[in-house]
Parts: C-alpha cells; sequence; structure tokens
C-alpha cells in the first residue's frame, strides 16, 4: 500500500478502525504503541478498557492522559486489508487536531515484519518466517544491522559508529537529533510539541557523516534538541531516513537499510 508524506505530520496512510473511517494516521516506528484520538474513539465506538487513566510521554517527559482499548478491527490502505494484531491501543487527547491517530507498525503488525520504502511512498508487511531479513544478505550499497530494543519495550534502535544507539523514528521529522550541549544559551530555533504537550526547541547545525553497520550517511542534516528529558535517546528522523527503504524484521531482530536511487524510484 502506499503512504502520503505530509509536512509536519509525516506518512500518512489512510486507516479504519472497526470498520469506520478512513481516517489519516501517522505511521510512527519511534511511538511504542497505537494512539487514536478521543473522537476517533467516539466514531468507531472504541470502549475504554478500564476508567482508570495511564499517561504517555514524549520527548520532554511532559505527560498525557490516555486510556487503554482494545479495537475489533484495523485496516490500513483498503477497509478489507486488515491488520493481523487487534491488541491494546491508547486513547489521547495529546494528538494534533488535525491528525486522527498515530500507527506503530512493530505493535500493530505483529508478528509479521514491515518495510518502510519512502522515496517509492511505500509500507508492506511480510512474514519473516519465510522472508526474512538475512545478515549476510546485505542490498547493494546497502546494510543489515541489529536491531537493538529497550528493556521494556520493542522500538527499532540501531548503534552508530561513534557509539550512540539512535531510534529510527518515521515519526519524527527532524534528521539526526541530538540533544544540545548549549541548551541553556539562547540561540536562533524552531519549536515543535511533542504527544505529550511539552515543549521542544531545536536548532539546524551543519551536516553529519555517520556509519551504520557497512552503511554511510553523508551529509545528514543535523538538529539539536533542548527541552528533551536527560535520557531521550538520539533519533534519525524522516529528513535523515527520506533516501532510503527500510525492511524491519521483529522475529530474528534485524533491519536492512538500502539507498534508493532517484532514477529507481519509479
Amino acid at each position: 500500500m502506499t503512504f502520503r508524506e505530509v509536512q509536519g505530520r509525516g506518512l500518512l496512510v489512510r486507516t479504519w478502525v472497526n470498520g469506520i473511517g478512513p481516517f489519516n494516521f501517522a505511521i510512527d516506528t519511534g511511538a511504542g504503541a497505537t494512539l487514536i484520538s478521543q473522537r476517533v474513539a467516539t466514531e468507531s465506538r472504541v470502549a475504554r478498557a478500564s476508567e482508570k487513566p495511564a499517561s504517555i510521554a514524549g520527548l520532554t517527559g511532559t505527560r498525557a492522559v490516555a486510556y487503554h482499548a482494545s479495537l475489533e478491527n484495523l485496516a490500513i490502505g483498503d477497509i478489507e486489508n486488515y491488520l493481523p494484531a487487534r491488541g491494546e491501543v491508547l486513547i489521547t487527547s495529546g494528538l494534533p487536531a488535525d491528525l486522527d491517530g498515530v500507527l506503530d507498525p512493530t505493535e500493530a503488525l505483529a508478528p509479521l515484519g514491515y518495510t518502510i520504502d519512502i522515496p517509492r511512498r511505500e509500507f508492506i508487511a511480510f512474514d519473516p518466517r519465510t522472508d526474512a531479513v538475512q545478515m549476510n544478505q546485505a542490498p547493494p550499497e546497502g546494510t543489515v544491522v541489529t536491531w537493538l530494543r529497550e528493556a521494556h519495550g520493542r522500538r527499532p534502535f540501531v548503534m552508530l559508529d561513534n557509539g550512540d544507539r539512535a531510534l529510527i523514528d518515521t515519526g519524527s521529522s527532524l534528521g539526526l537529533a541530538v540533544r544540545d550541549p548549549h541548551s541553556g544559551e539562547r540561540l536562533a530555533t524552531s519549536g515543535a510539541r511533542d504527544v505529550g504537550g511539552g515543549q521542544i526547541s531545536t536548532r539546524r547545525v551543519s551536516t553529519s557523516t555517520i556509519s551504520i553497520g557497512s552503511l554511510e550517511l553523508r551529509r545528514v542534516p543535523t538538529d539539536l534538541v533542548s527541552g528533551t528529558e536527560s535520557d531521550a535517546p538520539v533519533l534519525l528522523g524522516l529528513t535523515a531516513l527520506r533516501p532510503f527503504r527500510m525492511r524491519f524484521d521483529p522475529v530474528h531482530r534485524l533491519i536492512e537499510i538500502a539507498p534508493i536511487s532517484v532514477s529507481n524510484r519509479n
């Protein structure tokens, strides 16, 4: 299926919740959970599993109220293209008004793997049991690396050549995002809000060259971020990931990253 990229909102895919839609959901590998707005929950008759509130937090640590819920079904791209996982979602009021939900593909497609081809705007599921990503079969000019994980979560992290663990975050519009060592100084910045409503300040600096496995990324747009928690991860956002096709294999915990040239995009 295809997605569209909308500035400031990310990779959007048409989504149906319990047969109601279509809604606009952002494909966000860094979310850690699938989120739906209260409006979507009301229209699609999604009931809270409990009236006991939970919470979600973004990079700043600011928390927004959320409620656990379960869906009868979730479909993307087409009303009958159901996702295998009917698992838990979170109902939240922390999303922007023009975004209906956030789809975490690792959680929503489990146990399937998935491909996000940004140049071709394609989002494709695959079965790792029959079509596994393999460490010894890297694509031309690309790489296959270990899918690093947190202690409590399945978000996709990779190791950079400088020793940093970086979160592959298709929900972020940033490039290579690292904490600003001069965040206390008054410098020209731009701002954004995270899903918890906290304010993040960023400033674009000169480009970087980094390596992921055998893949060297040159002239990567680099953003210094302030206002985040002290343990906020290094991010590889859309601005850094835009030239690549990525295959995520959650069973074998491998990620394949391949550059897509302009001549091969169609």
